[in-house]
């Protein structure tokens, strides 16, 4: 028998509609072989990678006309095996009676909801329209379904979407008769908090809507410590890319710099053990669309430690004071960024300690710069805030010059307050020399004026 009898088997999806937009779909099968006079039929197959069994369909060929056909291409057709959305099927041909090798097999795939015939008109496609408004003081969702299939029932419900939704028993049942818009209420606010509405059908397709989408901030606010174990952690809520770090506040708290080997990629859970419990130890969380930084020691914790300086040339006065015993290492960086000081000198380690503890140490550091800083920060814990303190040297540093425009300023305003002072004595001293003139002044005027008067009488008299 050749092997060549059969040449073309051709699959297509067709619509079969009890009425409008209540559709269901078969696929229709095209055959084509050459008669052959051992040939008295043929038998299609159909097999699904879903939920429908083998589907076989027998042809035999009429005895009466069938010499006229011997050596002549005929056709077959058959447009009733039930299929699915999305299915995969294979079909075979083969001849009856089976010759082995006188077959033909082919490969379908059923279009989904999103080609346009199928989404219109089967009804496990109609997702239906939601339309929510959003009440943050009361936590509520109001939501509106159209455009669903009226003559079912429909679901309304709450969910957190990973791979798939995950449900958060909050839900509604929107019956036939009932009013399409239901509230639900929710706990929290998060970026994958989705409201999925489906049609009350066997493996209807669902719908997502998630209000919440560019809350991303959201997500880096449920950061836990264990007072007990010294553990910070941290839970991803929804599914997002993200690498998390430990950072130190710096002295401005401005920018967070990264602590080392406490980066964490793309986490579902992080767990930091033996942390240092300070204000200034805080989680950097980074996306493709920027970082967040939570501080949980920054409010409602007092310092277990802190640390102060002074410098003077190229000595450094240095203060720790803690409540609880702990080692501490200080050394002295150049702040090359706001994100980045560059170790320039050694580490000096002191020990252990209760209370306040001070030393002097000397670094060779004598010109000013507001860059040269120090930090200070625990050894005896896995992971501690680094206190910087920066431009230690400029604060009592004789070397640190004022810049040069200020020198004519400064000899113009000497020269201004010693001619004001020289004008201001010389006032002073004319002043006082005057006074004994007018005394004598006034005097004569008085004795001349008394005579007058004596003269004047005399006359009269």
């Amino acid at each position: 028998m050749p092997s060549n009898i059969f040449e073309d088997l051709k699959i297509l999806t067709v619509l079969k509609c009890m009425k409008e937009r209540h559709c269901s779909l078969f696929l229709k099968v095209k055959g084509t072989l050459i008669l052959n006079e051992h040939i008295r039929g043929v038998e299609i197959c159909s097999s699904s990678t879903n939920y429908f069994p083998t589907q076989c369909i027998t042809v035999k060929f009429n005895k009466q006309n069938y010499k006229e056909f011997i050596a002549q291409p005929v056709f077959v057709e058959y447009g009733c095996f039930s299929t699915s959305i999305a299915d995969r099927s294979s079909v075979t041909i083969r001849t009856i009676p089976y010759y082995c090798g006188v077959d033909l097999q082919q490969e379908h795939r059923v279009e989904d909801c999103t080609d346009k015939d199928i989404g219109r008109n089967i009804p496990t496609c109609r997702v239906g329209k939601l339309d929510y408004v959003i009440e943050k003081k009361q936590k509520t969702l109001s939501v509106q379904v159209s455009d669903f299939l009226e003559d079912h029932a429909y679901h309304v419900r709450l969910c957190l979407k990973w791979f798939v939704c995950e449900d958060l028993r909050t839900s509604a049942l929107i019956e036939v008769e009932d009013p399409k818009t239901v509230t639900l209420s929710y706990s929290y606010i998060l970026p994958c908090l989705c409201i999925e509405g489906w049609s009350a059908l066997p493996d209807a397709t669902r719908i997502q809507v998630c209000p919440f989408k560019n809350y991303t901030e959201e997500l880096w606010n449920d950061v836990t410590y264990n007072h007990i174990s010294q553990e910070l952690a941290w839970k991803l809520s929804c599914p997002v890319d993200v690498d998390v770090t430990l950072c130190s506040m710096d002295e401005n708290n401005e920018h967070c710099i990264d602590l080392q080997d406490s980066l964490y990629k793309a986490p579902f859970q992080v767990k930091y053990s033996r942390i240092d419990p300070h204000p200034k130890l805080c989680m950097k969380f980074t996306t493709d669309k920027g970082s967040w930084v939570r501080c949980p020691f920054a409010y409602g914790y007092l310092p277990a430690w802190n640390m102060s300086v002074t410098g003077q040339l190229n000595k450094l006065q240095l203060t720790l004071l803690t409540e609880d015993k702990a080692e501490f290492k200080v050394a002295l960086c150049n702040r090359t960024s706001a994100n980045k000081c560059e170790p320039i000198e050694e580490q000096y380690v002191t020990a252990g300690t209760v209370g306040a503890y001070s030393a002097v140490f000397n670094f060779p550091q004598e010109d000013c710069d507001n860059n040269i800083c120090v930090q200070g920060w625990r050894t005896d814990v896995e992971y501690s805030a680094r206190v910087q303190i920066c431009g230690v040297f400029c604060e009592q540093n004789v070397s640190c010059a004022p810049p040069q425009f200020l020198w004519p300023m400064a000899i113009t305003a000497i020269l201004l307050i010693t001619v004001t002072l020289v004008i201001f004595t010389g006032y002073l001293l004319f002043r006082a020399l005057q006074r004994p003139n007018q005394k004598a002044f006034l005097y004569s005027s008085q004795l001349s004026r008394s005579i007058d008067i004596e003269v004047k009488g005399t006359s009269d008299f």
